[in-house]
């Protein structure tokens, strides 16, 4: 073993325990630090990615890119063997955080006083306003009051349970009252990483327009039905409103010390265990192994025979990214999801939003294995994307309450593109 293998070796055991202990203390991230590093040869980029992928959790907050800043989390205890590292393949970086929970305090005080002026402000009912974000239960009785008064266009369903027992639900919209798979489905999830607030609130943002404003979208609702989990991993985004803002994955026990699995690792195509129970994108003990991924995965398969685009929401990054993501193969259809998906894009930046990238999974992001929208694809499902949004905060995830409204209605531009072309697609007969 080489110097440098077993320098990371060591700091994957001593960084991965010490990782596990902070989110055993409901989630306090005092000890942790966050780097800046700037790959600018293949070498150093290959070094980087190698890091992220082995044993060692560390945290990436970006994607790391040639000659592009990229932030990292790790335990200050380790910051002698982080510096070394980096050094050791001349890796430009600079410690720009030293107290990672200091910054999420700073991020909660400013999200609760601005949420405190929205309330004085507003005569509304607190949920349905997109300058704050919602809990789960704000999130299910919003939902349950749509089923109720929009009868004829909305259905609330009960798709299964977590490991602490909270229903895991999904909404269908369709102006014949029920899916009756006929016409174009587009199955959309958020929040399959717990910590993706924004993409939770951007579903939800689309749901209230189609459903309270229906009138305004009648060509589109006339010929593409919607079956959407707004919240697929419902544990893990209370645990993230209530301990550890930066928590990741669901909620069941790993093993004595450690909690969770990466749902988006654990979807049953290309599915690999590629790291342990403590790290942050741990794959599961064997493929579909959880609660939200079985009912995912039955959701999917009752409608598979009409569903036609599949948008996973995610934060954040600014991409739309398309399959295969488990390795660098390009989708049969690559030119058609790449064209679809910069029509998106073209749109977004036409009503003054950012310009985000678009293009394969593993090109842009990286190689990741067991993932809903590999899975989604494999099915058959001819146009599928994840959509990482922007960011926001110092720390990416957290976006501010404040850049809220303005997130959920650009990503509105960009679900409208894939819905009106899943609405120009065949269906045939179940």
């Amino acid at each position: 073993m080489s110097a440098d293998e077993h320098g990371m070796k060591t700091l994957a055991v001593v960084t991965g325990c010490l990782l596990a202990l902070a989110f055993a203390r409901a989630g306090s991230y005092h000890e942790f630090e966050v780097y800046n590093v700037r790959p600018e040869t293949q070498e150093q980029l290959k070094a980087l990615l190698k890091w992220r992928t082995t044993e060692m959790d560390v945290d990436f907050w970006d994607n790391p890119k040639l000659g592009r800043n990229a932030r990292l989390m790790v335990a200050r205890e380790e910051r002698k063997l982080v510096e070394e590292f980096l050094e050791r393949h001349d890796i430009e970086y600079d410690l720009v955080a030293e107290d990672v929970q200091e910054l999420l305090n700073q991020e909660r005080r400013c999200n609760e006083e601005h949420n405190r002026r929205i309330k004085r402000d507003s005569n509304s009912r607190a949920t349905v306003n997109f300058e704050h974000f919602w809990t789960l239960d704000e999130i299910y009785d919003y939902l349950d009051e749509l089923a109720l008064a929009y009868t004829g266009l909305v259905r609330v369903s009960e798709i299964g349970r977590t490991h602490e027992n909270r229903p895991i639900k999904a909404i269908t919209i369709s102006t014949r009252g029920t899916v009756d798979q006929t016409r174009p489905i587009v199955f959309m999830d958020g929040g399959i990483h717990a910590r993706e607030w924004a993409g939770v609130m951007s579903v939800m943002y689309m749901i209230h327009e189609y459903v309270e404003h229906s009138e305004q979208y009648a060509a589109q609702l006339a010929n593409t039905d919607y079956v959407i989990v707004p919240v697929a991993n419902p544990d893990g985004y209370v645990y993230t409103h209530a301990q550890n803002r930066l928590w990741r994955k669901n909620r069941s026990p790993s093993n004595v010390l450690c909690y969770g699995v990466d749902l988006n690792r654990n979807f049953p195509f290309q599915w690999d265990r590629t790291t342990t129970e403590c790290t942050n994108n741990f794959a599961g003990r064997e493929a579909s192994s959880e609660n939200e991924t079985k009912a995912i995965l039955a959701l999917m398969d009752q409608y598979k025979a009409a569903i036609r685009m599949y948008l996973a929401v995610h934060t954040y990054g600014e991409m739309i990214l398309w399959p295969w993501g488990y390795d660098f193969i390009h989708a049969p259809n690559a030119a058609e999801l790449q064209r679809l998906g910069e029509q998106a894009r073209d749109a977004l930046v036409a009503a003054g939003g950012p310009e985000y990238e678009v293009g394969n999974s593993s090109d842009v992001l990286y190689t990741a294995s067991g993932a809903s929208d590999d899975y989604a694809y494999s099915l058959g499902v001819p146009y599928a994307y994840t959509i990482e949004l922007s960011g926001g905060g110092k720390e990416g995830f957290d976006l501010p309450a404040s850049d809220l409204a303005r997130v959920t209605s650009q990503t509105f531009v960009l679900l409208q593109v894939f819905g009106q072309h899943a609405g120009t697609l065949s269906v045939g007969r179940t």
